[in-house]
């Protein structure tokens, strides 16, 4: 999940086709990156909605 989290940190958020992208260049299948990248974004809108100076 560290590694979703990375990536929609990276690219501003979610966007199509983010999970095949990481599982051609992490390897592994697409649904198991699918679902990292589920957990990754309820903690990055988490981190997005928080209000500045506090920690995520």
């Amino acid at each position: 999940m560290e590694v979703a989290l990375d990536a929609l940190r990276r690219t501003g958020g979610h966007r199509r086709g983010l999970a095949a992208e990481l599982a051609r260049e992490y390897g592994g299948v697409d649904r198991s990156w699918q679902r990292a990248v589920n957990e990754a974004r309820v903690v990055y809108e988490r981190e997005q909605s928080a209000e500045p100076g506090t920690p995520p």
